[in-house]
């Protein structure tokens, strides 16, 4: 589960930012149409006199629990909105059957009605539906307000502006939420970066005599205004990415607690509202400002994971590889580097996010050398990142592939901002029958790059080598991994090499004990990797030769043992059978299982 992505902001910064069948019902009774779902159209909420603006509301399959309604302001430019069917098909329906209402809003449109008369045709509709939630049958407490582009203007104006639902007596507290989607948060920004549509359509909505100021949603932001969804697609109109964080940010500084703002990720503005597509991240956000879905989906959960990282407490965070900034570098980011920075992700199944065009780097030895009272003196490096996860290197032999420590990309100077997001269904796979989700995190954190080209023995894969901090690098003059030689040279790979079992878990003494990154608070949490002689016989067998079936059952990447699995198990199978009995029989008391990374 990934909440946002990264895309490139215009100023340089790294901004983090994830067929139904068709079937129409005529306006029936409210009561009938709720025993299979229903769309009424054109309902006039403000007078049925001509030209009244009306709206559409789809209601889903009647059930115990009244649905949360999504109030979807249908604007383009202010103007009419004529994409009925893009809306209908690609966002009302799919939430429809997802379990919620939808209400599409149509105002009457510029230039021949210009502002304000179209956010208070929102904020008519807004009271209409608060006023017939009992007829129709969804939640009057559960009511949020959405729009793109000038409708997210329009939402947003109208739930931070509260003079226009006080008109209803209503207040914008009502609301449970807001979707602002590429929206236009300041109509005449300091800067003047506007496209020529949107400067020749501002003249129409908002003539001479109109004071712009006053019809920014920028104006008027304040903390105690409703949850604030902010997206942007990755291909958007010209600005939408800047104003969309620039907005976010503008009501975080008032003091507001659930304002945030992500990027949908290879989406355009039209199609990042095409829901039938469940991996579209746009769905999930949706459903979880309505509030549909596991606990573990909603937008305050997912606010405050964001919030978190966005300023990692001690001792997470690369501040302290800054107090060497006259030592650091810049170099161009080339393709090589984009690929090890992009582990993370692509390693878990996700496109490259992370595009900068150039990074920051200390020098490792010249670091490790200023650092020696710190770090220790040796031939062995040890890094234990901050999800405990450890990579071994000789010293000597790094030399010759230039390892830095990357401390920054563009203007982004704390790397434990960039983060991705995941969940597992369990933490043990023998001791957890239920299915527990667990919300986790994957910082990008300080990492050790080679410029150069690295052979297979020097392991230049993710594993212990991102989510740095300057307490993960320690030297010693004794051989970490000492305990595995008396293994044989295709048994002591199996553990340092292409699998890096070592890196997560022990085997004989040495190795690590990794674990996961709570996204709420950053604390390591369970699932432990165990030493691995210490897996119960059944569970370590599954590992081997079910590793997909098992990690499946965990929620987990599966790690391709292939034709290496017999070996590997024969060989911790062995382990177990030479231990004392008194360790044999306490083999079973471990707190985790393996199943994938």
């Amino acid at each position: 589960m990934r909440y946002g992505a990264a895309f490139r902001d215009p100023r340089g910064r790294a901004a983090w930012t994830a067929a139904l069948a068709l079937a129409f019902w005529l306006a029936v009774p409210a009561g009938a149409a709720r025993a299979q779902g229903a769309i009424h159209e054109a309902i006039a909420y403000a007078g049925d006199a001509d030209g009244a603006p009306t709206l559409d509301l789809f209601l889903p399959a009647s059930s115990a629990v009244r649905p949360p309604l999504l109030a979807f302001v249908q604007s383009r430019f202010w103007r009419d909105d004529r994409r009925v069917r893009e809306l209908m098909h690609g966002l009302a329906r799919p939430l429809q059957h997802a379990g919620a209402a939808v209400a599409l809003i149509r105002h009457r449109a510029a230039p021949l009605y210009p502002h304000p008369r179209p956010a208070e045709d929102v904020a008519a509709a807004l009271d209409f539906l608060f006023e017939h939630a009992e007829e129709y049958g969804y939640d009057p407490a559960r009511i949020a307000l959405a729009g793109r582009g000038s409708g997210a203007h329009l939402a947003a104006l109208v739930a931070l502006d509260p003079r226009y639902l006080e008109a209803h007596e209503r207040e914008p507290s009502s609301l449970t939420g807001v979707g602002a989607l590429s929206g236009i948060y300041e109509l005449e920004p300091e800067d003047g970066f506007v496209s020529e549509e949107e400067e020749g359509v501002v003249k129409e909505a908002f003539p001479d005599g109109t004071s712009r100021d006053d019809a920014s949603p920028l104006s008027h932001v304040r903390k105690d205004a409703p949850l604030f969804l902010v997206t942007f697609a990755e291909a958007d109109l010209p600005g939408a990415q800047r104003a969309g964080l620039d907005f976010a940010q503008a009501l975080r500084d008032t003091g507001h607690p659930a304002a945030e703002a992500f990027g949908i990720e290879r989406r355009d503005y039209r199609n990042q509202l095409d829901l039938n597509d469940e991996r579209n991240p746009m769905r999930q956000h949706l459903l979880g400002l309505l509030g549909i879905g596991p606990a573990w989906t909603r937008l305050p959960q997912t606010f405050a994971m964001r919030r978190f990282w966005r300023d990692p407490q001690p001792p997470l965070g690369t501040a302290g590889f800054w107090k060497d900034e006259r030592h650091a570098v810049a170099y161009d980011a080339d393709a090589r580097f984009l690929a090890d920075l992009n582990l993370l992700f692509t390693g878990s199944g996700g496109p490259a996010r992370l595009r900068p065009r150039r990074y920051h780097a200390l020098d490792l030895f010249a670091w490790l050398e200023r650092h020696a009272k710190e770090v220790g003196r040796g031939r062995h490096l040890v890094l234990t990142n901050a999800r405990g996860e450890q990579a071994f290197f000789e010293l000597d032999a790094l030399r010759p592939y230039a390892p830095r420590i990357v401390i920054g990309i563009d203007d982004e100077r704390e790397l434990f901002r960039l983060v991705d997001f995941y969940h597992t269904d369990r933490r043990t796979t023998w001791e957890q029958p239920d299915v527990e989700k667990w919300i986790l995190a994957r910082p990008v954190g300080a990492f050790l790059y080679f410029a150069k080209p690295t052979p297979p023995e020097i392991d230049p894969r993710a594993i212990g080598r991102f989510a740095l901090t300057p307490a993960s690098f320690a030297l010693t003059g004794a051989d970490p991994l000492a305990p595995l030689a008396s293994l044989a040279p295709a048994e002591r790979r199996l553990l340092t090499d292409e699998f890096h079992c070592v890196g997560c878990h022990t085997f004989e003494g040495a190795g690590a004990r990794a674990s996961h990154l709570r996204a709420t608070d950053g604390e390591r949490v369970g699932g432990y990797g165990l030493p691995l002689e210490d897996y119960p016989n059944e569970v370590w067998r599954r590992y081997c030769f079910e590793q997909a079936e098992v990690a499946a059952l965990i929620g987990a990447t599966p790690v391709p043992l292939g034709a290496d699995a017999p070996a590997l198990f024969e060989l911790i199978e062995r382990a177990r059978a030479n231990r004392p009995p008194r360790a044999r029989e306490g083999a079973n008391a471990g707190s985790a299982g393996p199943g994938g990374r």
